[in-house]
């Protein structure tokens, strides 16, 4: 189904302009015919991919499940939504459930996230599509602050390094060959921390494009052996591997993907169906392969403890949790409380580096201006002293 552009005139000679989603030009012709519009020019509209942000998502799923929560049938919801916003998506929905296709097909032409899909059919399924729309908007918009309290943990350290590289960069370019020359007409013999740094100066001054030639050969040297499969691999082992004895990075990897697996068990999804939607969450490749074979043992009969721990997912506390849970009959009430535990030490991660950042780079700058003025000020201050004992 495309989107067409189209200018009419109605019985009142007035021009319209407007936006009909079909599935070609025909059909475009045949509304506007059924509304006794003078069909003056159409044009299809170039496709534009929809990217889902957190936002995006937060916004359609609360809007819409606000409406259906208060009684407002599904299309009706939709036109109002498409007469107060004209964004394409709307009305690319409205008009997938004009043409008998329930809202995740419909969303899941546009590029819908693979959970909130899964959410949506069982939400369908089960009569509850208020409150599952619901249920996505409060899950997005939880995961959308948590981006934003990662962002701006570390903006300020961020600027803060690049400010200070910027400055020591400008200071040996520009200021230090300025003292190498007034050094050079006293005739002072130089300790070697300032020889050296003149030196650096004056080979950053002379060779500006070899010094950032080399730095960029180095960096893709690094990315080209980044993306070798075996190196890629080793790597994404090696911090997997580093999850289970190391609790920062298990809240890193297991606080988001624990909280979706409850998310989806609640809604009634299977636990295998909800290992295959929640495999492109995992941010460690090496992860990914593993819930592979978590699945390979769920089907071969295993429960779920013994398949996380042939699978090396998880740590003995996740194990025993998940146990629990399957005795109890309370797997996913136990899989969010693992989920609550690690988000709330990310919570003190997160808290206690926005900390020692800012003091850790101010010491490191501290240090680095030191260097330089003793560098700088040690010689001049020998040289004076020389030339007042004579």
């Amino acid at each position: 189904m495309n989107a067409y552009e189209y200018t009419v005139l109605n019985k009142d000679n007035e021009r319209i302009d407007g936006i009909l989603w079909a599935q070609s030009e025909e059909e475009v012709k045949v509304k506007l015919k059924l509304e006794s519009y003078t069909i003056c020019h159409i044009q299809q509209m170039k496709a534009k991919s929809y990217k889902w942000n957190h936002k995006a998502v937060v916004d359609i799923c609360q809007q819409l499940g606000l409406l259906l929560k208060s009684g407002i049938p599904l299309r009706r919801a939709l036109l109002l939504l498409c007469e107060q916003q004209s964004s394409l998506p709307y009305r690319s929905i409205y008009e997938g459930i004009q043409r008998g296709r329930n809202l995740s097909q419909a969303l899941q032409q546009l590029g819908f996230p693979t959970i909130g899909l899964a959410l949506l059919e069982s939400g369908e399924s089960a009569g509850t599509l208020g409150d599952t729309l619901q249920y996505i908007s409060t899950y997005y918009d939880k995961e959308r602050r948590w981006h934003q309290k990662i962002i701006s943990a570390i903006a300020y350290p961020s600027f803060l390094l690049v400010m200070m590289n910027l400055f020591f960069l400008v200071t040996i370019l520009f200021i230090i060959p300025s003292f190498s020359r007034v050094f050079a007409t006293m005739n002072v013999e130089l300790p070697m921390m300032t020889r050296g740094l003149f030196a650096l100066g004056q080979s950053l001054g002379e060779h500006p494009l070899l010094y950032g030639g080399i730095h960029i050969v180095g960096i893709c040297l690094l990315l080209v052996a980044y993306k070798q499969q075996s190196i890629y691999m080793k790597l994404h082992r090696g911090l997997w591997n580093l999850a289970q004895n190391k609790t920062s990075v298990t809240a890193f990897y297991y606080t988001n993907v624990l909280a979706i697996w409850a998310l989806l068990l609640e809604s009634g999804i299977s636990i295998i169906q909800t290992i295959k939607i929640t495999k492109s969450v995992w941010p460690n490749a090496y992860g990914r392969r593993c819930s592979d074979d978590v699945v390979g043992l769920l089907e071969k009969g295993y429960s779920f403890t013994q398949s996380l721990q042939s699978a090396h997912i998880g740590n003995p506390f996740i194990w025993q949790m998940v146990s629990v849970g399957e005795e109890s009959g309370e797997l996913a009430e136990m899989l969010r409380h693992c989920s609550n535990y690690y988000g709330s030490l990310m919570e003190q991660y997160i808290t206690r580096l926005e900390r020692l950042m800012e003091p850790l780079l101010l010491s490191i700058m501290g240090i680095g201006i030191a260097i330089l003025v003793v560098s700088v000020m040690y010689p001049l201050f020998t040289s004076i002293s020389n030339l007042s004992s004579q």
